[in-house]
């Protein structure tokens, strides 16, 4: 019997300390246009195509850059990239002892979003288990079609939001303010489009029993993203 591993999803926060979340510095004698609207200015959000890879291995000796776990057969990992760069303007500054202060409204976000897919698939692969595998890589491209829908809208709600920075000079203080934005807004992507993406795989395994039933791929989708659509609907009211 297959035992496939279940959604194993990468997000790139501070918190996790993952690399892909990328910060591009505004000097902080910059003078971005202040708005207290979104603009097509001040908002910009792209897409890059999905890639989507697979890599076979031996099924009897994985080595070690396979990502398996115990007795699982094969695995699809998703990285949801999101790299973004904020524009922040100086609302009020002060020195506190040795540290400069100051508070700072977001005016620009510019965000790219990627999907990197890798099946890992061994040798000994089956119809089935390739065909489950490939359901994985169904649901993770089906979400992230609407991603930069996610990611406009929360980008459109933090113009204007106010974060504090703090630092041994002002540009210190202003790169801070930028990378509290930046985390703050990353956060926000991560909840809605990962914990998304979490909940429709497990159901979909729940569904396929992880591949080994004989559930239609297709039908084990539909049925997972009905699930969470009426999950997220209760929990709503």
């Amino acid at each position: 019997m297959f035992l496939v591993q279940k959604l194993k999803t990468l997000i790139a926060t501070a918190f996790l300390g993952a690399a892909f979340l990328i910060f591009f510095s505004t000097p902080a004698n910059s003078a971005p246009a202040a708005a207290s609207l979104p603009s097509a200015e001040s908002v910009s959000v792209t897409k890059e195509p999905v890639h989507v890879e697979t890599k076979t291995f031996d099924h009897s000796a994985p080595g070690p850059e396979v990502p398996l776990k115990g007795r699982e057969a094969a695995t699809t990992h998703a990285n949801f990239g999101y790299d973004v760069d904020i524009g922040c303007q100086t609302e009020s500054s002060k020195r506190n002892g040795d540290l400069y202060v100051g508070t700072f409204k977001v005016t620009r976000v510019t965000a790219q979003l990627t999907l990197p897919i890798t099946l890992w698939l061994p040798d000994t692969v089956n119809k089935r288990l390739r065909e489950h595998e490939d359901g994985h890589r169904q649901i993770y491209e089906e979400i992230y079609g609407g991603a930069e829908k996610t990611a406009k809208k929360q980008a459109d709600e933090m113009i204007g939001e106010i974060f504090i920075g703090q630092g041994k000079t002002m540009d210190e203080a202003h790169e801070d303010a930028q990378k509290k934005a930046a985390i703050e807004l990353n956060r926000r992507y991560c909840n809605e489009i990962l914990v998304y993406a979490k909940l429709v795989t497990q159901l979909y395994d729940n569904a396929t029993r992880s591949g080994t039933n004989r559930t239609p791929v297709f039908l084990a989708i539909r049925e997972s993203f009905f699930q969470a659509w009426l999950m997220s609907f209760t929990k709503k009211r």
